[in-house]
């Protein structure tokens, strides 16, 4: 899914092209990514914000709400441009151009809601990672009491505002926890690094994907140290990066950095 550094890319460069066009056609290729039917979808985009994992289209009387999930993106063209197969919602817009819903898998979700209409999975949104507000002790408030291992509670969007897959791996691969490690298990001291990580990976994911500028269906993951990385060298020890299981997820790793120290059976390489 787009994460909250690539959200912090798109949604201000959707923002400042559409908020004050007007929707005048809609076309729906691919019905699966809806939540309600759209056929009739028209107003003047008013706001365009991001909530958690979803890039909200405020259009006065409605609300258009896209969240992306896996492979979701979006694209404004000019409306001569010959859509790509992925191309799920198309929308035509007042100064002739498109603005195209992207998703080769199709497991995105858009609604097209009333305001104040809740939406599922979206009604309670977690701290936000990246304000003043985000203290080490905030974090280990919210880590207290939680019993699931470490990067089912770091996805968990009802905690902290908003991670997925990707940055998930990369914030335990820089506080070198591994991913399947119990948050119960981690001293004062261990939370306080995975915080510190938690605001160091996203915030300078956030500024290089800025200060490269890639086109708004662009997703950058080339500087990534772990994710996508299965069986290649860690760039801190060269150890073979690895790939394991969680809760339906998968989390990229490195066995010497990050060592299962909880004893779950893999190999701790730190020794003794």
């Amino acid at each position: 899914m787009p994460e909250r550094p690539d959200l912090e890319y798109v949604v201000p460069r959707l923002r400042e092209a559409l908020v004050g066009l007007t929707i005048v056609d809609a076309s729906v290729k691919k019905p699966v990514v809806l939540r309600c039917g759209i056929a009739q979808v028209r107003g003047t985009f008013v706001t365009v914000s991001r909530r958690a994992q979803a890039v909200d289209f405020g259009l006065g009387a409605a609300h258009l709400v896209v969240v992306p999930m896996l492979a979701g993106r979006f694209d404004l063209v000019d409306a001569a441009a010959k859509d790509p197969a992925d191309v799920a919602v198309r929308l035509v817009l007042s100064d002739g151009r498109v603005l195209r819903y992207r998703d080769d898998v199709q497991m995105g979700k858009v609604w097209w809601t009333a305001p104040g209409v809740a939406v599922a999975g979206l009604a309670e949104g977690g701290v936000d990672v990246l304000e003043a507000a985000f203290t080490r002790e905030r974090f280990r408030a919210l880590a207290k009491g939680r019993r699931e291992q470490l990067k089912v509670f770091l996805m968990d969007k009802t905690a902290l505002d908003s991670m997925g897959n990707a940055y998930a791996d990369e914030v335990l691969y820089a506080a070198q926890q591994h991913p399947k490690r119990l948050v119960s298990r981690l001293m004062p001291a261990e939370l306080d690094a995975l915080h510190d990580a938690i605001v160091a990976v996203l915030a300078h994911a956030r500024d290089t994907i800025a200060a490269r500028a890639p086109p708004l269906h662009e997703k950058i993951r080339d500087f990534l140290h772990v994710r996508g990385r299965k069986g290649q060298p860690c760039d801190r020890c060269a150890t073979t990066l690895r790939v394991a299981g969680i809760h339906g997820h998968d989390a990229y790793f490195c066995p010497r950095c990050q060592p299962d120290v909880d004893g779950r059976g893999f190999f701790d390489w730190r020794g003794t």
